[in-house]
Parts: structure tokens; sequence; C-alpha cells
């Protein structure tokens, strides 16, 4: 992940600038084509004249003084993508691109941004502390809750055809509920009593169930309970693959538009993406300012996912009806069915970072 977050600071952040504070070696020949450089540009192919393979700190002041001293370009780009949706991409699209960051360094700038954020204010502030249920949360059953759970199982055991297996289990159960214990089958170190949920299984089994059917289900309930005992990785690989996945979902989306304009014959991929990048660089500059807000000035997390919520949802919008001149109705119709649709992506994304989580062990 380190790896990973330090290659993509260095290229959205050299790239970004016109390498005026970058250490040039004149008469020297270029390293692209091989002719020899008279000033810092090759005259041949245009390449600056700069050895990038120096350590990362150097690389990096270097190339922070260029892009924020000189090349107005960010801060041309930047405020058009936030406060006017669709307008850069559209005079991207026609043509006009020397004078914007292009789609994809600022794209990695933004996300390199966003992750820095999120893992340094996380740390910081506790946000993967918690990431998992605790076994005593009194959250889960309350105190009236518990002795009517306890008054019930007590019930059970009166039963004289009773199993000595699920006598055990309810037993063990009763025993959990009383030590303060909220989750059924658990101890208080988090660890499953998998022989007591095995005969639970037993006894709450359907009639006529198959013995091979009973063993599916043991076999399903210890993955689970595996999966239990081990959410202590979720945080781990979150912030290992949430950047790689984060990836992905731009060429997702880009397909996305694709098949909703594929009858346009005048539109094409490439539009597409750098429609997709331009949404996604806006989204993660919007998640970047809202997670900054709570950490600085302390408000409510509530009012800024509707805050961000609203603030995308009209983004996207308005970018439609920008960028490919669609009409207020189907622009509102493509925007419900881009939603619908991102939703599940995230939705499937997310569920893979979670098993993830618990499969690359």
């Amino acid at each position: 992940m380190s790896h990973d977050m330090e290659a993509m600071g260095a290229a959205s952040l050299g790239a970004l600038n016109s390498g005026e504070h970058h250490p040039v070696q004149s008469g020297e020949p270029c390293r692209n084509c091989g002719a020899e450089v008279v000033e810092r540009y090759c005259t041949r192919c245009g390449q600056l004249a700069s050895n990038f393979h120096r350590p990362f700190f150097g690389l990096v002041m270097s190339s922070l003084a260029d892009t924020f001293a000189l090349d107005s370009r960010l801060w041309r780009s930047v405020p058009m993508l936030l406060f006017r949706p669709g307008r850069m991409t559209r005079n991207y699209l026609d043509g006009k691109r020397a004078r914007y960051v292009p789609p994809f360094r600022l794209f990695l700038l933004a996300s390199v941004l966003f992750f820095l954020t999120v893992f340094g204010l996380g740390d910081r502030l506790g946000w993967y502390e918690n990431w998992h249920l605790d076994p005593r949360g009194d959250s889960v059953l309350t105190d009236a809750d518990r002795t009517s759970a306890v008054e019930t199982l007590k019930l059970q055991l009166e039963d004289e055809e009773l199993a000595p297996e699920a006598k055990a289990a309810i037993e063990s159960t009763i025993k959990q509920l009383n030590s303060g214990l909220a989750l059924p089958f658990v101890d208080g170190e988090g660890k499953v009593d998998r022989e007591a949920l095995n005969a639970a299984i037993e006894q709450n089994a359907e009639k006529g169930a198959s013995d091979a059917e009973i063993e599916t289900m043991k076999a399903a309930s210890n993955q689970f309970a595996r999966v239990f005992e081990n959410q202590s990785k979720f945080a781990a690989r979150f912030r290992e693959w949430s950047p790689r996945f984060s990836l992905m979902f731009m060429p997702l989306l880009a397909l996305m538009l694709t098949v909703l304009y594929a009858w346009h014959r005048r539109i094409y991929v490439y539009d597409h993406v750098i429609t997709a990048l331009h949404f996604q660089t806006f989204v993660y500059f919007l998640a970047t300012l809202l997670l900054l807000c709570e950490a600085c000035l302390g408000i409510g997390t509530g009012w800024l996912i509707t805050i961000g919520s609203l603030w995308g949802i009209w983004y996207l919008y308005r970018q439609l009806r920008v960028t490919y001149g669609t009409g207020m109705f189907m622009a509102a119709l493509r925007t419900a069915i881009l939603l619908f649709m991102g939703t599940t992506v995230l939705f499937m994304l997310l569920l893979g970072l979670v098993v993830l989580s618990f499969v690359l062990t």
C-alpha cells in the first residue's frame, strides 16, 4: 500500500509542472532521443533534461515548488472542476487542453490527497479502532431482553426428550447470556464455541434434512465463525486494497456511460473516459474537503453525508447536461440509472473487499 501511494504521488506531482524547479545539466545527451540538450528541454523531442532518479523527498519538494509556484493550470482546473460541473470536461473534449491539468494526472493527485487524508486522519482520530462486533456489546441485547431469553431457554431445558448435544448448547448459551455476552456461542475473547454451534445446528435443522445438508450448514457456520474471529483483518485489508478498488471504479463508470450513450454516434469512448475521470476526481476532492471539515470543525457526520450526497447527485446531473448537451429529463433519467448502477458496483467492490479481508490471510 505505501509503495502504491508513493508511486502515485510521484506520478501526479511530477507530471503537473513545467519543470522549472527540477535541476538540469545542459549540454548532455537527451535520455529519450540522444540529441544534445542546449538548455532545459530537448529541441528534438521536447523532454525535460532532468534526472528524476533521485531521493523521493527531493523529487516531491521540487515538484511541489514547481507546481504551486508557476503552473497556473492547477489553480484554473480545481475550482472549475468543483463549481462548474462538466464545463472543464466539455472544454477539454473540444480541444482546449493546454490550459488544464491532464485528466489522469489530476485524478492521481486527487486520489493521493484523499487516501492520505483518510488514512492519516483515520489513524489520528481512531476511525479504525472499533471495526468489529463486540461480544459484550450492550447495544445488541438489553437487560430485559437478556432476562427474557434466559427464561425461554430454561423452559426448553425442561423438555425430557431434549438431546444431550442440544441440552449442552442451551446451557452454554444461558451461561453466556448470564455473563453479559450478547452474541451466542461467543466467549469474552471473541472465540466461537464450535461444538455448541454445531449442536445447535443439529437441534434446529428441519425434519428430514439429510446428513449432507447438515454437514454443509456446519461448514458454512464454521466459515462465518472464522470470519468473526478475524474481524481485525478487515481494517488492514481495507487500507491495502481500497485504493486499488477505487481505480477499478473509473473504467466501470466509463463503461456505464458508454452503455447509456451507445446510440450517439458522435460521442466516443474517449469522451466517456474523460468524463469518468473528471467525475471521480471531483468525488475525491469533495470527500477530502468533507473529511477535513469533520476533523477540524467538528461538523456532524450525518450532515456531511447529506451535503456530500446532494452535491454529488446535482453535480452528476449537471455534468451530463453540460458535457453531453443532454436535456433535463434525459439527464435526470440517466443520473438515476447511473446512481443505481454505481451503487450496485460499489456494493460489489465492497463485498469483494470483505472477502479479500478473510480469504487472503
